[in-house]
């Protein structure tokens, strides 16, 4: 860092004005252009700067700090064990040679971000985030791409979709030529995951399989697997079920090799929901069957979620026996839970409730409340997720059961919402 730029740098961290850091040695206006590196400073002007902003002449060199924060750095690139992660921090946080060069203070601000993310921190890393935004001008351009790339890594916690991707192509613009290879593909991994919730299909299948390729040359099965099973949903929602299936394969057969439930439990329920759009019921069910066997029991909303898809799946079987008996393990789980749609949420569990009460009052033949649920609760969920396979599928059980009910006009209008819902389902790309 140049010495007007560290001048400017001290005196913007510890919140000195201009004026107060020039009052007594210089004007104001000439400190402006000393920053601004329009002027030198002389050097008894410049012993004085310092001595105010208690910092030295000159920048030291760090060896330990750079070493220190590189280490930091590369355990947060693929975070393995959070509390390893979390002891690492606490070691080194203290640390003095982490805040006497001005670069590598800045690097390990812009961690301290990503740190906060993963750690689940989130009011730290907003506070670091603003903290950070008033020193980018002295970022270089590595710590300038990262600070993008952590951002859009705070919009996507936050479940800000649109701003998430968006930070993170403008970060890929400015991404500097020395990134590392592992860097890059935790870059495309990361947009070709706010692609798919914003869906963006194409723009998501293309990141994706640029990071898998990544993935696959540096050998990071959890990655590898993520990719693969991102790619499959994504050709999935654009009706490429030949080429979803390939990739499913591919997400189950490495990812039965990893410890990691929650990742086979992903796998496992998206695979068994690819053969439900198959209309393939039993392998459907087989898929989702193993998908709840890695589940833990506090994930009530996927296991809901689950007991949905395989009741479907029983109906469209004509087991409803099947369907009853996990009819019943729904009601349990939300008698035990206390659930009710005014239970403070997210809108997916909403959803998931709502869907899970819709098969309960039709398998329980409470049509009118099966009438009141699909149209004005879950059909506006289900759009506002795309969910045009879901919509179509409830509006056609409705038009089934109008018809039965000799409701022949009201019978007809469900399936043309159904048809509808299907054809929209073979528009997105």
């Amino acid at each position: 860092m140049e010495i007007g730029s560290r001048l400017k740098y001290h005196r913007i961290k510890k919140k000195i004005s201009l004026e107060e850091l020039a009052s007594g040695i210089i004007s104001p206006k000439e400190l402006k252009k000393i920053e601004a590196g329009i002027k030198a400073p002389s050097l008894q002007d410049l012993q004085a700067l310092c001595k105010k902003l208690e910092i030295s002449l000159a920048p030291k060199d760090n060896p330990i700090g750079k070493v220190l924060v590189k280490n930091f750095k590369s355990s947060l690139l693929h975070p393995q064990n959070k509390g390893k992660i979390m002891e690492q921090y606490a070691d080194i946080h203290d640390h003095p040679l982490l805040h006497v060069d001005e670069d590598i203070e800045l690097e390990y601000s812009i961690q301290q971000i990503r740190y906060f993310i993963i750690t689940g921190d989130l009011d730290s890393a907003e506070e670091k985030i603003k903290e950070m935004d008033r020193f980018k001008e002295f970022m270089n351009q590595e710590q300038f791409y990262l600070f993008h790339k952590y951002n859009g890594n705070y919009n996507y916690i936050l479940n800000d979709f649109e701003q998430a991707l968006k930070t993170y192509l403008m970060a890929e613009k400015i991404s500097p030529p020395s990134i590392s290879t592992s860097e890059l593909g935790d870059l495309y991994y990361s947009i070709g995951i706010s692609a798919a919730q914003c869906w963006e299909l194409t723009v998501a299948s293309k990141y994706s399989e640029l990071a898998l390729k990544i993935y696959q040359q540096e050998f990071i099965p959890k990655r590898i697997v993520e990719c693969h099973l991102n790619i499959a949903i994504n050709e999935r929602r654009m009706g490429n079920y030949k080429k979803a299936e390939e990739h499913f394969k591919h997400a189950v057969t490495i990812g039965n090799k990893l410890d990691v439930d929650i990742l086979k439990f992903t796998t496992e329920y998206n695979y068994g929901y690819l053969y439900f759009n198959f209309q393939n019921y039993e392998l459907a069910i087989h898929h989702v069957e193993n998908a709840i066997e890695y589940l833990p029991k506090e994930y009530t909303s996927d296991l809901l979620l689950s007991y949905c898809i395989l009741i479907k799946c029983h109906l469209e079987l004509n087991n409803l026996e099947n369907a009853k008996a996990l009819l019943d393990k729904g009601h349990n789980i939300i008698k035990e839970k206390n659930l009710s749609l005014e239970t403070p949420s997210n809108t997916g569990f909403k959803e998931v409730y709502v869907e899970f009460m819709c098969l309960s009052f039709y398998i329980e033949e409470e049509i009118a409340n099966f009438e009141e649920y699909v149209v004005e609760k879950l059909v506006p969920l289900l759009k506002a997720n795309n969910k045009h396979y879901e919509i179509g599928f409830y509006y056609g059980y409705l038009g089934n059961t109008y018809f039965e009910q000799g409701k022949y006009k009201e019978a007809a209008l469900m399936f043309q919402h159904s048809k509808k819902a299907y054809k929209n389902l073979l528009m997105i790309k």
